[in-house]
This record gives structure tokens, C-alpha cells and sequence, in this order.
């Protein structure tokens, strides 16, 4: 195994009421100014605006609104809640949302510390900020595990490209599995796959160790839950798991000692600052016709997955190893997802799959690493 050094430090209150249990005590430890960020008005809609603003009220906490954050954060929204930070001396921002408002909340505290612009100072300069707002997390939709990590993911508009940056790690993070029970299958299963995604990518990643088990052992967690879930069982257990499933994969505790296999990954961003696309969607297309390009790369591995993961049979690596991506093939179309980026309403033309290929990162930690003509013909197969 390589080297690692493992520490983690978010603290996360999981279960029901987690709002009404500790919200009030963990705002103890701020000052009067928080910032209440949230996406396109769900929280609104469903009573956990509400909520949670009565809870800051009674605390005797100042409000500062930064709602209508996009699915796919943009740059100028994280812009915006830099200088809302700024001007009005912010003590915490409290995300209330999924993966992509936990995203643009990261990467504003990232440039809440700094005069210069962060995207300059990380994407150019490469330069990390040792300094970094406070943020916190009330999760109501599941799948990316942001709550967990320090990265954040944003598309720059002008220049139509989505970066990763690094930021800080989440006070703490609280997990209720009831918000998720209004969000519909077809709202709650991208975020699913994008769970599954992250298992895959770190699985897949060179090398076999003791952090490839566990991961199997989370995969077939995944799997089941939403095959429960495909078959009509839809219960308070069954989404819990599945939370608690996104928020572990996203701890690299599954990845230690070994690499990642996040070439779809880095594929699916930089698309996605052409399409602004789902995230979890997209994967759904991409990875499958990934993972028939590199198999035979290294069909053991291919075959243990097959075996241990989704239960085939067959004896032959290579046989195992196709058959296990016809049973992902399956899995994505019995959970309602897309297999083309057609059908997911984008028309994907050759200039943007070229320029795609050229600007995505190229991982060195899978079984083979691509060429770039290798990536602009992935992608050009899933149009």
C-alpha cells in the first residue's frame, strides 16, 4: 500500500430532527452573521426554510440570503457570495440544499479570506488559501457526498470551463433522511448513481488493497437500495442507507493506499460546462462507454467486480468483465436514467466534443491512461 496520512474532521449529526437536536447548540459557537444559502426554492416549497430560519431567529442570529444557486454553480454565483460574505462580515454560511449548493458555498469560503480572485489564485497560480470562511451543511438532497470533502466544483461561463477547487471542510454537517423522502425518483436517482460513480472511480483506481473490499461491500449497499427502490420500495431505511452510503465514499476512506480511476469524472466536468447537464445523468451515459473502452485493460479486476459486486457467474475475466457492464447497462435503464446525451435533451457536436477532450484532465491512476483522440471518441459515442 502507498503512504497515507488520514484524518477527519467533519462532524456529522445523522438521523430524524437533526435540525430541531442541534442546530441551535453548534450556532453557540459563531458569531451573529449568517449566511443562508440555498438553491432554486425547494427549501421554500417544503417547509425547511422555515424551519431552519425560525431556529436562526430564536438563536438571535443576523439572516443574509444567498439563495437561487444553479444546479451547476457558476463562477459569478460564487462571486456573488464572496462579496456578500465580505460585505456584511459573515460568520457561517449554512448550506441548505444538495451537492451543488455544498459546492458553491465551499468554493466561497475559499475566497472569503483573499483579495485576489481565487480562480486565479488556484486555477492559475495554483495557490491554495491557508485562510477560509466558515461554512455548514443542512443536506436535503443526497448522492455527491460534498458534505464530506474539501472540493468544490464550479463552471466559469466566460471561458466554459468546470474546475475543481480546494476549499474548506464542512463545521459540521447535519444528515436528516426525511428531507429526502419528498425529492422524487426522478429528482433523488442521478444523485444515486453519482453515489455509485464515486464508489466505481475509486474502486477501479490501480492496485487491489484492503480499501477495495470495504468498497464492495458499499457497492452492494448502493446497489440493493436501488434496486429496492426500481422494484417500488420506497421507505425512510432505504433512503437512509443511501445517504449515509454518499457521505461515506466521499471520506477517501476508500481510497487509501491506492489511486483513482477519475477519468469519467474529469470527462463528465468539463462537458458539463457546455451542457449544464445533471451531473449524475451525464455519468450515467459516459461511464458504461468508458468502461467498454479500458476493460480488457484489466479484465481481473473487471471480473471481481463482476463476481462479488453484481453476482456473475461466468468463470472467463473477459466474459465477467463485459457482463458486468451490460448489468450496469441495466441497472442505469431500470432506475430511469438516459443512455445518450440525446435523451437527455443535448445535442453534443463534434466542435464541443474536441474541445471537451482537450481540456479535461487525463487521470493517471487508472489501468491505462488515455490518449486524447481516445477521449474525444468516448465522448463522441455518447451523443
Amino acid at each position: 500500500m502507498d503512504n497515507f496520512t488520514y484524518q477527519l474532521p467533519v462532524k456529522v449529526y445523522f438521523g430524524e430532527n437533526g435540525v430541531e437536536n442541534h442546530l441551535a447548540n453548534e450556532l453557540t459557537h459563531y458569531g451573529p452573521n449568517i449566511m443562508l444559502a440555498y438553491g432554486k426554492g425547494s427549501v421554500k416549497r417544503n417547509g425547511i426554510y422555515d424551519q431552519i430560519v425560525k431556529v436562526l431567529q430564536a438563536c438571535g442570529k443576523n439572516i443574509f440570503d444567498f439563495g437561487d444557486i444553479p444546479s451547476n454553480p457558476t463562477y459569478t454565483k460564487v462571486q456573488e457570495g464572496i462579496k456578500l460574505y465580505k460585505e456584511n462580515h459573515i460568520d457561517l454560511i449554512l448550506a441548505v440544499g444538495g451537492g451543488s449548493v455544498v459546492d458553491c458555498c465551499k468554493i466561497v469560503t475559499a475566497g472569503t479570506e483573499v483579495d485576489e480572485d481565487i480562480w486565479e489564485l488556484e486555477m492559475n497560480k495554483h495557490i491554495i488559501p491557508e485562510k477560509m470562511g466558515n461554512f455548514a451543511v443542512v443536506l436535503t438532497l443526497s448522492g455527491a457526498g460534498a458534505e464530506m470533502d474539501q472540493l468544490g466544483a464550479c463552471t466559469n461561463t466566460a471561458i466554459n470551463e468546470k474546475q475543481t477547487f480546494v476549499a474548506s471542510y464542512a463545521k459540521f454537517v447535519i444528515l436528516d433522511p426525511t428531507y429526502l423522502m419528498s425529492a422524487s425518483l426522478r429528482v433523488f436517482m442521478p444523485g444515486v448513481y453519482d453515489t455509485l460513480s464515486h464508489c466505481m472511480e475509486t474502486y477501479f483506481g490501480r492496485g487491489t488493497n484492503v480499501s477495495d473490499r470495504m468498497n464492495e461491500g458499499l457497492m452492494q449497499d448502493v446497489i440493493a437500495n436501488m434496486r429496492k427502490l426500481i422494484a417500488g420500495e420506497d421507505t425512510l431505511e432505504i433512503r437512509s442507507n443511501l445517504m449515509w452510503d454518499a457521505s461515506l465514499i466521499q471520506t477517501f476512506l476508500f481510497q487509501l493506499g491506492k489511486p483513482g480511476d477519475f477519468q469519467a469524472h474529469a470527462m463528465e466536468n468539463m462537458l458539463a460546462a457546455y451542457s449544464h447537464g445533471n451531473h449524475g445523468s451525464q455519468l450515467a451515459v459516459l461511464m458504461p462507454k468508458y468502461y467498454r473502452w479500458i476493460y480488457r485493460d484489466d479484465p481481473e479486476k473487471f471480473a471481481t467486480f463482476a463476481r462479488v459486486v453484481f453476482g456473475v457467474k461466468n468463470e472467463n475475466d473477459e466474459q465477467a468483465a463485459l457482463q458486468r457492464i451490460e448489468a450496469l447497462e441495466e441497472l442505469i435503464k431500470a432506475a430511469g436514467l438516459k443512455t445518450t446525451l440525446s435523451e437527455l435533451g443535448y445535442e453534443l457536436t463534434e466542435e464541443v466534443a474536441k474541445e471537451v477532450s482537450q481540456k479535461c484532465g487525463v487521470s493517471t491512476g487508472n489501468v491505462r491512461q488515455l490518449s486524447r483522440k481516445e477521449i474525444f471518441e468516448i465522448l463522441w459515442s455518447c451523443r
